[in-house]
Formats: C-alpha cells, structure tokens, sequence
C-alpha cells in the first residue's frame, strides 16, 4: 500500500500506540535486562559502555541518562531507523497487525495515488531479473571480481540496452506516470514527448534509505555513454544529499562497532566488503552534506575517509573533514596511495591491502594541522598569520571544547603563537567556544530534576494526592516552557475527566514520538514519588509562592508606568490587584476557588 494513500487518522495513530511494545522495539537494537519494574540497557542510539538506557514497559517510554533521548515507542522506532512519523505510523502498524485506512475520498477526487513503492520494486524485480538473462554484465562483474554473495546482498542489477525495454516490461502493471515519478522513466522534449528509459545498458545499484526501503537507483554505464553514472532523479523519496549508499546493509555493523568507512562510489562499498572491511557506505560521487554526516554520526562515533588517493580525492576528504568534525565524530583518514580507491587497491594489489590501509589510517585532524602548521619550516609573519586563520576555521566546528582546545595548543605550538591569538579573527577574541554554547549535545545535559519537573513527577506518580482543579496553581506558575506545556495538559484532562491523569493517560494525549513524550520520560524514570508524594501540598504552595512574588515585582513596574504616564484609574485597578496577591501570599497559599478552572 502507497504511503500517500494512507488516512493517518488519530483513531489510527492510538492503534498503533495500543498495540505496540517498547520493550519489544528496543530489544531489537539492544539487549535489555529487568531491574525492578524497569528494563536497563546500553543505548541504541549512541555508543557507550555502561548502560543508561531506560525502558518502562508499564507506561511506554524510554529515556536515556547518556544522550538525553526520550519518548514512547513510536519515537525509539525514528530514531533508530530514520523513519519520519507517517513511514513510522505505516511500518508500525503492519508489523502489529494494525488496519491501515485508505483516503478513498481523496482518491476519487484526484485519481489514484501515485504509487512510487510500487515502482521503484518492480523496477528492482526487473533489473535483477535482468541481470541473470545478460552474460555481458555478469562477465564484467566477474571480471572486476565482485563475489556472488555480495551481488546478492547489495541487490544489484542489470537495465538492458534500448529505449523502452523497462516500459514495455512494467507498464503492463505499473502506470506509466508512477515510472516517471519514480525517476524510472524521462520523457523527450522530442516525439511529442514519449517516454523512455532513463537507465539504458547500466549496471544497476539499489539505493535504500537508513530503514532499508528502495528509494531510488544508480547506474554505471557499461558502454561509452558519456556519462559514467546516473542516478535517479530527485523524486518525493530520493534526496541524494540525505543518502548514503550501503548504509541500510552496514547499519548493524557500525552499531556495534562504532566505526564507519565512507567511500566516493558503488564500487568502492563493495571493494571495502569483499576486502573484510565492513561499515562501508558512500556518498554517491556528491561532496559530503551536513544531513549525510548527521547520518553517520547516529550510527557510529568514528569514521575512516577512504576516498581516491588523487587530488581531487584529497581536496573531498579535506572539505568533509569539518563537517564530520562538527558532528563530534573522530575521523581517519586512510592512505590508499596514488590513484588508487578501494576497490582497485583491492584489484591490483589484493584483499588485504585494503583491510592494512583502513586499519592503519592515521588521524585526519592531525594531518590537516600537520599540512597547514608544519612543525620546524620557518613563517614569516603573514604565513603565520594565514595559517592560524586557517586552523581556527577547521577547529572552531568541534562541539566538544576539550577536544577543540587540546588540538589547538597543539597547532598554536607548531606556529609558535601564544594559544589565545588562534581564536582571534580580524581583531577580535574568538574563544573557543564553552559547553555552555548552543550546540545540540551529545550527552544529557541535566541529572537532576527541578522543582517544577518534582512538582509534576509526583503529580504522575501520585494522581490520588493531587488537590482539587481550582485549587491547583495558574499554568503561569510554571516558569519552564516544556513543564508549562505538560502541566497545561494535565489540566485539561483533569478538567474533562473529573480526574487528575496519571502519567499513561497523560502520555497518551501527547504527541506521538515527540519532545514532550521525550520529556515525560526523563520526569517519569526512577522517581522516587512515593517518598515525595507527602510533600506535593507544600511543593504546589512554593510554586504558587513563586508565580505570586513574580507578579507582585511585574505590578509594581507597571504601577510605575502608569504613575509616569498620569494614569489614576490604571494605578488604582493594578494596586488592587497588587493588594489582593500580597493578601494571598501572606495566608500562606491560594486560597481555594480563587481561580476557578472549567
């Protein structure tokens, strides 16, 4: 069934949550252990050694203490396969038997839904079929020796040579308009633009995104077309920049070793694998993407640049080096020698040259400093100057400050420079920058809770100790926007419930798979609510406290205003307010009905 024509309803959506268990989609990407009412794990979605994963299978959610992610299952799922929210609905819903919804009425409206999952498969059931009928592409693959099993795994097949041979073939089952959309089929601005075929005589390369679903195709020509490699065209599902090729087959891999080789080609991805060499992935020919290196960062912590060994080759892994950089991966770059890549290494001089080249790769970012801060070669002023600009450009995106620092009292030692005049541009101090900078980290930024998030955890936990609804504080007591948002939740399913939720029929009314739930989780796990329940009324009171004496200081600069403005009527109705909070700070809590809710 298309994605497009799928009714992403939210009866449907609380199907899918119903039915599905955290516990089930986390034991797919780790191994957890029960400890008490929780499960404990290492985290799936970085890497580390000591377990701070939590999964609480009662209430839904997960949290972990390492990386800071959070929420219910639907969101472990995109995380750990890349899947956006209707892919994730879809693929959840079919694994536990979930009806999905048509949008018939919008089907009759506009026609049938294009059905580019449909395509892109048949064309795949084509190419390889293909493939097996044709002597001449499966002697070059022998001839470039690419082993049997490989051909298999990366699915790769043949487009036979001539205009319409797909079309024919497929258009028999599949509209012609869902080939064009799928990139399969191009129209010529000739013959009143007829179809054609836009892989003709290629060897073909399945491209699949991060969850291992066909999204598009390249071909390598296996004639004289000029043209040496095409890919697909940019449909709905294929972006070239947010792809990396071989990553859905090498995706467990990188998990568990924590290392990836990215590679320019096809053909360098299958050379690395039949080398021993596993965790490769390219990037299709294109120039790495910040989406690609944010791509590798959530499946790996190190990666090893294996591009050509020629210019062009080091003048790529230069420019990808700062990006990966910046996503907080340690990055090698493996020598390979003079033109050569990883597969032709492997054709000329073997297997195992490939597998020492990769292994011994030394670390990209000392050799950068070592090209643009030579250690021992004499600078004048000006050249010293330059290369200083140049190492602060390259160290400035590394998120972790240790890091950063470390390698630039390395550099500014090679240029004989006081360390602080690297990170000064155009007169101006550059410091690197601190941890309390606005990177996304890569670790939980916070272990302790609040006073705001203790006032809700307890609340969650102890729904039968929650005061009534009007005695309850203002949402505006809650300074914390992401503590105000649940809080107002909680409110409106006490208003309409008759009830306070508790934290299951809390997390059931918020977003799937979004930072609310991601919050929830982080209030919810390990919560000592038992000890602190008997302290909830006091807890409310000092919140309210809080929110009053906050008001009494914004009326008294408004006062002020309206006093310098001439304003009697105004000073008066703000110094009745100011009078009645003061009053109600000094009985020692909101008085009961003072602010009705419902």
């Amino acid at each position: 069934m298309s994605l497009g024509n799928i009714d992403l309803t939210p009866q449907l959506v609380q199907a899918v949550r119903d039915a599905i268990d955290i516990v089930s989609v986390a034991s797919e990407h780790t191994k957890l252990t029960k400890a008490g009412h929780r499960y404990k794990g290492l985290c799936p979605l970085h890497k580390e050694k000591t377990p701070s994963f939590s999964v609480d299978s009662s209430k839904g959610l997960f949290y972990c203490f390492g990386c800071g992610a959070g929420g219910d299952a639907i969101r472990l799922h995109m995380l750990t396969t890349g899947d956006d929210f209707p892919a994730a609905i879809e693929n959840l819903a079919q694994r536990y038997g979930v009806p999905l919804p048509t949008k018939r009425s919008r089907s009759a409206e506009r026609g049938q839904e294009l059905d580019l999952r449909r395509a892109l498969e048949a064309a795949d059931e084509f190419f390889r079929d293909q493939l097996r009928r044709s002597d001449f592409a499966r002697g070059y693959l022998d001839d470039r020796r690419i082993p049997a099993e490989l051909v298999e795994t990366y699915g790769l097949g043949y487009a036979p040579d001539g205009w319409r041979n797909l079309l024919e073939t497929l258009s028999r089952r599949v509209p012609v308009a869902e080939l064009e959309a799928a990139g399969l089929v191009g129209r010529s601005d000739r013959n009143d633009r007829e179809p054609y075929d836009r892989f003709r005589h290629r060897l073909m390369f399945p491209i699949r995104n991060a969850t291992g679903r066909l999204v598009g195709f390249g071909g390598r020509t296996l004639g004289d077309d000029r043209a040496k490699y095409v890919n697909t065209a940019e449909t709905a599902q294929f972006h070239k920049s947010y792809l990396l090729y071989g990553l859905a087959e090498a995706k467990k891999e990188l998990r568990e070793r924590g290392v990836a080789v990215l590679t320019e080609g096809y053909f360098d991805v299958l050379g690395c694998v039949a080398s021993g060499v596993p965790g490769a992935v390219a990037s299709m020919g294109t120039s790495l993407t910040q989406e690609q290196a944010r791509l590798l960062a959530r499946f790996s912590e190190e990666v090893i640049i294996a591009y050509d060994g020629d210019d062009a080759g080091e003048a790529a892994a230069r420019r990808a080096l700062p990006i990966l950089l910046a996503e907080g991966l340690t990055v090698r770059r493996a020598r390979l020698g003079a033109g050569e890549d990883p597969d032709s290494l492997r054709l000329a001089a073997g297997p195992e040259a490939v597998h020492r080249a990769i292994e011994a790769a030394p670390d990209a970012l000392s050799s950068e400093l070592d090209r643009l801060a030579p250690g021992g070669k004499t600078l004048s002023p000006r050249e010293r100057a330059a290369a200083a600009e140049a190492v602060r450009e390259l160290l400035a995106p590394i998120p972790d400050p240790i890091v950063r620092m470390g390698y630039g009292r390395l550099a500014a030692q090679r240029l004989e420079i006081p360390e602080e005049l690297l990170w000064r541009r155009a007169g101006n101090r550059r410091e690197p920058r601190s941890e309390t900078a606005t990177d996304t980290p890569r670790r939980a930024e916070r272990l302790t809770r609040s006073h705001e998030e203790w006032v809700l955890a307890v609340m969650l936990t102890s729904p039968r100790e929650v005061p009534a609804l009007d005695e309850l504080p203002e949402e505006e007591a809650f300074f914390d926007a992401r503590c105000r948002r649940l809080y107002s939740v909680l409110c409106t399913a006490y208003r309409e419930t008759g009830g306070a939720p508790d934290a299951e029929a809390l997390g059931r009314l918020l977003p799937p798979g979004g930072d609310e739930l991601a919050h929830l989780a982080w209030l919810l796990d390990d919560s000592d609510g038992p000890t602190a329940r008997f302290r909830l009324g006091e807890m409310l009171s000092q919140l309210e406290d809080r929110h009053l004496r906050r008001r009494l200081q914004q009326l008294a600069g408004r006062i002020r205003e309206a006093e310098t403005r001439g304003e009697a009527g105004e000073v008066a109705r703000l110094a009745g307010e100011k009078a009645e909070i003061s009053r109600r700070l000094h009985k020692g809590r909101a008085l009961p009905g003072l602010r009705r809710r419902g």
